[in-house]
């Protein structure tokens, strides 16, 4: 997405040069008109390109088309053939209420960087991108198929991957496409109860007071998979540790542990260390969050640390992180309900 708004800001460059060229009265008013764009997820290039027929066509790749429509900039994006986002650059530079009156009906996950939105109904992911006063709103297609949903014989079906908070369509982590430790260490870690996925702040009080995230708001697996995914439990995975056989094992170049379930099958789950802020520790062990919290006054969630000794949850066996605050950054390894 954020390759497609740097697109569309060097359009909106030539567009605005070519439009300071134009005749008009000095003390016209200008009419506005939000641009309520096609959030017809699945459509092909063909359908959007005829409802955008009236438009002049700035671009016109495999994967995108980009408009300009009374001083706006509109981009459609596909992923394999299918329109999955829509961004709108306005033609001039609006107050904030105006925009927000395009999301009636959405529910705020998130204000850190952008604002983040999101509406169930329609699966559609919406930020607002705030640059000088100048906004970039977008609407992004979630619920797609991220991962498979393996049965290991247990009371959830496991994700086969991690997930992933990268760009480019990288949907999952895991050792098969990571490309390097900063892919791994950017992207794969997030702080606890998080539905954005982005944020570095290490405040605590920037993060959800819950005693469970699993399947609310504050879910990033939820938020960014849909469907039936959700943040595991802590009981969750208590079962995949007593009920499963664990083998370290190493996959191209990465280490971590096969589980093997009661019925045969299995999924791997790597190493990955955690996050406090922008800094990255014990890249050789495993921190994977679940989504519930410890019970008392205690601000530590469950989190299951692993090392090629010993695994548990928060067991203090694995040095480095046993007790974590929620601000730190660790793996989501989603599961569905059968």
């Amino acid at each position: 997405m954020k390759n497609i708004t740097l697109l569309i800001l060097s359009l909106m460059a030539l567009a605005c040069f070519s439009s300071c060229n134009d005749e008009g009265e000095e003390n016209a008013i200008p009419q506005y008109s939000f641009f309520k764009p096609y959030l017809e997820w699945g459509s092909s290039k063909t359908q959007i390109a005829s409802k955008m027929a009236d438009c002049v066509v700035l671009l016109d790749t495999d994967n995108t088309l980009c408009y300009q429509s009374e001083g706006e900039t509109i981009a459609y994006a596909f992923k394999n053939g299918k329109l999955n986002t829509v961004v709108v650059i306005p033609e001039r530079a609006l107050p904030l209420d105006e925009i927000l009156l395009a999301f009636n009906g959405y529910t705020l996950l998130g204000e850190y960087d952008n604002m983040v939105y999101l509406n169930e109904q329609s699966n559609t992911i919406a930020e607002i991108e705030d640059s000088n006063g100048f906004y970039t709103i977008s609407w992004s297609q979630y619920g797609l198929d991220m991962a498979n949903a393996v049965d290991l014989g247990l009371s959830v079906k496991w994700a086969d991957v991690n997930l992933d908070m990268g760009y480019d369509d990288y949907a999952a982590l895991t050792p098969e496409n990571i490309q390097d430790d900063m892919t791994r260490y950017f992207n794969g870690l997030i702080g606890w109860g998080d539905p954005t996925g982005i944020k570095k702040s290490e405040i605590e009080s920037d993060y959800p007071k819950a005693s469970s995230i699993s399947g609310t708001i504050y879910d990033v697996a939820k938020v960014k998979w849909g469907g039936k995914w959700r943040v595991a439990t802590q009981s969750e995975f208590q079962e995949l540790i007593s009920a499963c056989i664990w083998i370290w094992e190493e996959r191209n170049g990465y280490y971590g542990y096969k589980v093997i379930g009661p019925n045969g099958n299995s999924i791997f789950l790597p190493t990955t260390g955690y996050r406090i802020g922008l800094s990255w520790y014990s890249s050789d062990k495993g921190y994977y969050w679940t989504g519930t919290m410890r019970p008392g006054t205690s601000p530590y969630p469950y989190v299951l640390n692993f090392d090629k000794a010993n695994k548990g949850l928060n067991t203090s066996s694995v040095s480095g992180l046993a007790y974590p605050f929620k601000h730190f950054g660790c793996a989501i390894r989603p599961v569905q309900d059968e």
